[in-house]
């Protein structure tokens, strides 16, 4: 076997790749738990959303720098023993793969986490409500061949001398810094409307599509050859990456917008709708495109490097001598979602449809809600288009001041991985890999805003009028 199974080594098997594995994110992470709650997140989120409860909450409404966390990845699909051989093991186990199929898997993790957020109610008439947020939000998808994982495991599980299209993959991944000003109010009873306008700063980007691949095998020599074609765009050099790069700089700048509408039916239905960060950024012209056209790369066992490191070395090579450095502009992942909700006493649903615009993905949410006091206890079911089935839950304390909540949209598969990771040896669970977890907190503070009916105090009112015009008569004048 001329492929080492050493994981280090392996993530040098090809550059690319490595970055699909380890820097892939999708959107499938939006707290859909959130959706409805009326707190901090979710008005900033679904910016026609309320997130003050008249005569009882405070004017301003910040998370104290306390950031709202939050990441979900998933694995699905029927390569699903080698990935998780090589996740718990550190090695690939490819030999059970099917082959010769054209079976796809998806690789997706996303991050979206609020640094800060301000929040004030304006006016209680209409409901006015505006604010700022700092964000960092990562998303993306990828989608891979059964063939790349087995070629990692040993050449020799393919069965014929010549193979073509088995290693075609097509994938991104982009990170960026967020900042946005969010007004919403309600313009009649049962009719409001929000809008969030975002000012971005990219952080980093990168693109694969490998449209054309074959290879070659000589089984007698011990040999094999790859070709490989498609193209590559990436923000930094996959060995130039530098911690300065993360930190708000807008130097790859861009603009987004969501806008959302809710109207609250007769019958106590709402319906909510949003076109979700419909943006771009534009990325600097220190970023670079690789249009590859790899020729043969002949892999063997003349040195005593192992076939991953030689291959890895071979297009590292030709990334630095063909690629071309050119600013292009990509866009963000937008989403289009409406969500449909009704309180019945202490039980509050929402149907939630989220799909994405310029990019792969979607979902199909239950969320169940359970108030009991100042706790919610919520229950959710997705299913999306990786075909997956996620099961989450959430817990949460909510007063009209203050707000507390963790969870996670898929309960079960984060506790199979905790669980599995410390198994000494396989097997592990059936089904798709994935996990997920978030957090967050906000208060609400300074002086609470009332309808003028139920103030208790009026405004321009004194407390000791007569004592203050006799003040006025007698005191000292200049």
């Amino acid at each position: 076997m001329i492929f080492s199974r050493n994981k280090i080594s392996l993530l040098r098997l090809f550059p690319m790749l490595f970055l699909l594995f380890g820097l892939v994110r999708t959107s499938y992470s939006q707290q859909y738990s959130l959706y409805n709650s009326r707190t901090l997140y979710d008005s900033f989120e679904n910016p026609s959303q309320r997130a003050y409860q008249v005569d009882t909450s405070r004017r301003f409404a910040f998370n104290f720098l306390i950031p709202t966390i939050s990441f979900n990845g998933t694995f699905s699909g029927p390569a699903e023993p080698a990935f998780k051989s090589l996740i718990y093991d550190g090695v690939f186990n490819g030999r059970n793969i099917t082959l010769g199929e054209n079976r796809m898997n998806t690789l997706a993790f996303s991050s979206n986490n609020y640094i800060a957020m301000l929040r004030v109610l304006k006016a209680v008439k209409k409901y006015k409500e505006m604010g700022i947020s700092w964000q960092i939000r990562t998303d993306g998808r990828a989608r891979v061949t059964n063939e790349v994982f087995a070629i990692f495991d040993d050449f020799r599980v393919f069965n014929a001398t010549n193979l073509t299209n088995l290693f075609n993959i097509n994938g991104y991944n982009q990170s960026y810094h967020q900042f946005s000003f969010v007004y919403r109010q309600n313009y009649t009873k049962r009719f409001s409307l929000g809008a969030k306008f975002s000012l971005l700063s990219g952080i980093n980007y990168t693109s694969l599509k490998v449209d054309k691949s074959e290879i070659n095998i000589d089984e007698s020599i011990d040999e094999f050859d790859v070709t490989l074609s498609g193209k590559l765009r990436s923000s930094f050099k996959f060995d130039n990456f530098q911690r300065e790069m993360v930190n708000p700089n807008f130097k790859n700048p861009g603009l987004s917008i969501t806008a959302g509408a809710s109207y609250r039916l007769r019958d106590g239905w709402t319906i909510l709708g949003n076109l979700k960060d419909i943006g771009f950024i534009k990325w600097n012209k220190e970023a670079y495109e690789y249009d590859f056209e790899t020729g043969k790369i002949i892999i063997d066992n003349a040195s005593n490097a192992s076939a991953d490191e030689r291959l890895a070395d071979s297009l590292d090579t030709q990334i630095s001598l063909k690629s071309v450095n050119r600013s292009y502009v990509s866009m963000i992942n937008g989403k289009a979602e409406i969500m449909l909700s009704k309180e019945f006493g202490n039980y509050k649903p929402n149907l939630i449809l989220s799909k994405t615009i310029y990019y792969g993905g979607g979902d199909l949410v239950l969320v169940n809600n359970y108030h009991l006091k100042n706790h919610v206890l919520t229950a959710s079911v997705a299913y999306n288009t990786t075909r997956s089935l996620q099961i989450g839950g959430q817990y949460m304390i909510k007063t009209p001041n203050i707000e507390f909540y963790m969870g996670s949209d898929q309960l079960f598969k984060s506790y199979e991985m905790i669980k599995n990771y410390s198994k000494s040896a396989s097997p592990y669970s059936s089904g798709y890999t994935g996990l997920g977890f978030y957090l967050g907190f906000g208060l609400k503070f300074g002086s609470i805003l009332e309808h003028q009916a139920n103030a208790t105090k009026i405004s321009g009112f004194r407390k000791n009028p007569i004592g203050k015009f006799i003040k006025g008569l007698v005191g000292k004048k200049d």
